[in-house]
């Protein structure tokens, strides 16, 4: 019986290959889609804890405003909980290489660096458990001199080279008491897993507001009495779970809360440790004062007995009176510099004794900005795996049902005669199933296979142009749970698709199975009500209208596949066009300077006249002074602060001139004039805000806080802006809402410069050395090395909308061919009919192959309708928190996904015309009993 089973089987598989390989093709499509997307973020988050485990990454770090010491860095140790930890210093500071400034992050090179051992690409072995945050050295060797160092061999722009020289411009009010050196040369690259977001590798005061290198030094480098700035900790049992689980929350949170309820002695005990040297001192000093102090009125005391004595020796000596004068004079000064000296040991004492504890910051990798990012962006990866797999496997239930639904037709007599002999239709599904799940188990098992390797190592390598974060090596792990799942609903849909094709077909009795069924009755459609049209209309075109509508499964089968396939490879075009657009719209409707300038805090008039002077020497128009704080801002909900840029102008017409205000949304222009606060739409949609909202801004820490009371300022405008969150502040504003905060400036220096100058790498470095000689400057940035940069950072989505459009490609073939193969195979006596009755091959071709194009052409209008929808969705879901896509998909990408559908359309038509040419018209004559 098994035999004969699976010899019918093997039989049926052979009489429609073409069909079972449909099935296999869809089926791999839909399970190896949503398998594959569903392991790629999963993967990513694999990829970071092996690159994380591996190097030892800090599970909490601790900040305070007095620093650390060694005593501290034991304390930590001793907590319940900590499994080690490392202190640390850094600092930042503007570093000039070659032509270029950048914002620096100048870190200690820990102490176990040189012993470490690198056993693969993500993993440093060393004896000594407590070096964290390990490096894995790229390039060249660790520095020994206190003026050499590593730097990152991640940043986008590939700077600084081993061998070049950097140099210290100026950094935070800390540099001074922390570094020494101000020149380093360059003598190795390394990767650091504390770093693994390579557009910006943190926050910082200076330049731009983004640190875009960090360089190692050893401890020579720094000032000797130079606290630690930091401390890195690791947590017993974390590395046990994957970094960002729940598990790895809960685990690293019960310590850190441990850490938090220990703040207050921690605190103090610094805060001792800050004091007790200084109070020694104070006292020494103290000492030495009362002992010099007693020592000069002693002598002046001697000093006045002498003359005493020698008084009444030479009574009326006019000398002795004029050295009496002349001590107490002396003695007047004297007491006099001893009480100033009293004063300022009485100052210092008082002084000593207000300090106060310091804040201590308890900070886990979801304050990590690389981590955090990284985390993030994996997870959005899940969102787009819940939705472009269901397109999939949509368009896979519909093949399968309708290939189904056409074999169990094509064996309507062998059916009936089983249920006539008593089979039962359990016994006779069988068969069908089997066919069904041979095909699909066959495809789910190969499409798993493949796109569960593919697509996520795709993934890892498009993300692999923003984040340092090694890929596993192939094969990939696959995740039982999502290959499981993929293929259970993958050969779930096609066995529920047979088996609801078998049991229709079984409602009726064996009589009428054993004939065949009999065509369905024709029917007015609408357009025969159109009596101009429809007599204008000839045979062939009136026969094809009526059996578009005759056959309503057809017709909708058709219709929902093409539509879907249609509707993704859109978003794969428009999400091209969306990232693609961030720059055009940026960098050219928006932004029209192209050159920032800025001084720091210490210029003068002067300096900025010399800013303006060189800038016009050069050619440059459109010279606005701007004044831009690194700020954080806050709405009206308790959502947490957002950073921002703060933009204050000089002169609000000038602004207005080098930026476009507007709204996205029919370009409608927004007023910035003295009163104005406007918004940018990113920033406006993440903190909930609307025009006529209040906002609040805070100064910004170099820890990236927000401190002070804040200054609150109504919104007049929400702008359109694609790179960076920015507020627009109106100076008339400013200075009132700058008085709410006594650590805001009122009066602004306006130290900044927007200017529009010559295009040319030639142009921007003849300006870049002129401006080099103007004191006190700050930052050169020019648009487009902005513009490579973004282009870089958004290149790496631009692999995962190749593989969007010819995944959907290929799901458009299959589907195509398939329901033509399946539309001829129901036809054969109509085309049969058709050649006896004398029609041409073209007129037999155009009567079948027309309404092909018909349903296509109409699928593919449906389809970038839901395409324009879904690709919204993926945009909003692709998002990073400091680029807003564009939400425009162009003509053109409607104009590519509309005609491949067509082109696949043709390209099914071509293959399937030698199948029409095959059928013989001796089948129209034979019987139907």
């Amino acid at each position: 019986m098994h035999g004969a089973f699976a010899k019918i089987v093997r039989r049926s598989i052979r009489g429609s290959l073409g069909r079972f390989l449909a099935i296999i093709g869809i089926v791999a499509l839909g399970c190896g889609f949503f398998a594959g997307l569903q392991m790629s973020g999963p993967d990513m988050r694999a990829s970071a804890d092996r690159y994380y485990d591996g190097t030892h990454l800090w599970d909490i770090r601790l900040l305070s405003t007095l620093g650390f010491s060694d005593d501290d860095v034991q304390r930590v140790r001793d907590i319940e909980g900590i499994a080690d930890a490392m202190p640390s210093i850094s600092t930042d500071a503007m570093m000039q290489m070659g032509d270029e400034q950048a914002a620096v992050r100048i870190a200690l090179l820990p102490d176990g660096a040189q012993d470490g051992e690198q056993t693969d690409e993500v993993t440093v072995a060393s004896d000594d458990d407590g070096y964290l945050n390990r490096l894995l050295l790229r390039d060249g060797r660790w520095p020994t001199a206190e003026d050499e160092c590593v730097v990152s061999a991640d940043t986008a722009a590939g700077e600084p080279h081993i061998g070049q020289t950097i140099h210290v411009l100026y950094g935070t009010d800390a540099l001074d008491g922390t570094l020494d050196s101000r020149e380093f040369t360059v003598v190795g690259t390394v990767s650091s897993s504390n770093y693994p977001y390579t557009v910006s590798f943190g926050s910082t005061t200076l330049g731009s507001g983004m640190i875009e290198q960090y360089l190692y030094a050893p401890r020579d480098a720094f000032a000797a009495d130079a606290a630690y700035t930091e401390i890195y900790a690791t947590v017993e049992g974390a590395d046990a779970h994957e970094s960002g689980s729940d598990d790895y929350e809960q685990t690293v949170t019960r310590v850190a809360d441990r850490i938090e309820r220990n703040t207050d002695d921690l605190a103090a005990d610094r805060l001792d440790d800050v004091k007790r040297p200084l109070q020694q001192e104070l006292d020494e000093r103290r000492a030495t004062y009362e002992t010099e102090r007693d020592a000069a009125m002693a002598q002046l005391e001697q000093t006045a007995q002498q003359l005493d004595v020698v008084a009444q020796s030479s009574p009326g000596s006019g000398q002795i009176a004029a050295a009496r004068a002349q001590l107490e004079q002396q003695q007047d000064q004297t007491e006099r510099e001893f009480a100033d000296a009293e004063a300022q040991l009485t100052d210092a004492q008082a002084e000593l004794d207000a300090m106060e504890s310091p804040e201590l910051y308890v900070l886990d990798r979801t304050q990590s900005e690389g981590a955090a990012s990284y985390q993030g962006d994996s997870e959005r990866m899940d969102s787009i795996a819940d939705v472009f797999p269901a397109m999939f496997f949509l368009v896979a239930a519909l093949v399968a049902l309708t290939t189904m639904t056409r074999m169990v037709e094509n064996e309507r007599i062998e059916i009936g005669t089983y249920k006539a002999l008593g089979y039962g239709t359990a016994t006779i599904a069988c068969k069908y199933l089997a066919y069904a799940a041979a095909a699909s188990v066959t495809g789910a098992v190969i499409g798993i296979a493949v796109l569960s390797q593919v697509l996520p190592y795709i993934v890892m390598q498009a993300y692999a142009i923003i984040y340092a974060v090694p890929a596993p090596p192939l094969p990939l792990p696959i995740q039982p749970g999502a290959a499981l799942l993929s293929g259970g609903l993958g050969v779930g849909v096609t066995l529920l698709c047979t088996w609801f094709a078998v049991v229709s077909s079984l409602r009726e009795t064996p009589s009428r199975l054993m004939l065949p069924r009999p065509p369905k009755a024709g029917k007015r459609i609408v357009l025969e009500h159109v009596g101009p049209l429809w007599r204008r209309m000839s045979f062939s075109w009136k026969v094809t209208c009526r059996n578009i509508f005759r056959y309503k499964r057809r017709f909708l089968m058709t219709l929902i596949g093409i539509s879907g396939c249609t509707a993704l490879m859109l978003v794969g075009f428009g999400l091209h066009d969306s990232i693609w657009d961030i720059i055009d719209n940026q960098f050219g409707t928006i932004q029209h300077y192209n050159t920032v300038v800025s001084l720091d805090a210490n210029a003068t008039d002067e300096d900025l006249e010399s800013v303006w002077r060189t800038l016009r020497e050069h050619d440059a128009t459109e010279l606005t002074r701007v004044d831009v704080q690194n700020m954080q801002v806050a709405g009206t909900d308790d959502a947490d602060p957002l950073a921002v840029q703060v933009i204050v102008p000089r002169k609000a017409s000038a602004l207005s001139d080098v930026i476009t205000f507007r709204e996205r949304v029919g370009h409608t222009p927004v007023a910035f004039d003295d009163d104005a606060v406007l918004v940018t739409e990113k920033a406006a949609a993440t903190l909930g805000l609307h025009v006529g909202d209040e906002l609040t801004l805070y100064r910004q820490d170099g820890m990236g806080n927000a401190t002070g009371g804040g200054a609150r300022a109504r919104i007049t405008g929400i702008v359109e802006n694609y790179v960076g969150n920015m507020v627009y502040v109106g100076p008339e504003v400013w200075r009132q809402a700058a008085a709410q905060d006594d650590g805001m400036d009122t009066d602004l220096a306006y130290r900044t410069t927007y200017a529009v100058t010559p295009d040319g790498q030639r142009a921007r470095d003849d300006l870049s050395a002129a401006l080099r000689e103007v004191p006190h400057l700050s930052t050169v940035g020019f648009s487009a090395i902005s513009i490579d940069t973004y282009s870089t950072m958004l290149s790496s989505i631009n692999l995962i909308v190749v593989v969007l459009i010819v995944s959907a490609a290929a799901l458009a073939f299959i589907v195509l061919y398939n329901l033509t193969n399946i539309n001829i195979g129901e036809r054969v006596r109509e085309i049969a009919t058709l050649k006896v009755l004398g029609f041409t091959r073209g007129e037999v071709n155009a009567y079948i192959f027309r309404e092909i194009a018909i349903l296509s052409l109409v699928g593919d209008l449906f389809g970038l309708a839901l395409g324009t929808w879904l690709e919204g969705f993926v945009i909003t879901t692709v998002e990073v928190d400091v680029v807003m896509f564009g939400r425009i998909i162009h003509p053109l990408s409607y104009l590519y996904a509309f005609l491949l559908t067509l082109v696949f359309s043709g390209v099914v038509v071509l293959a399937m015309r030698g199948r029409l040419d095959k059928v013989d018209m001796v089948e129209s004559l034979k019987s139907v009993d």
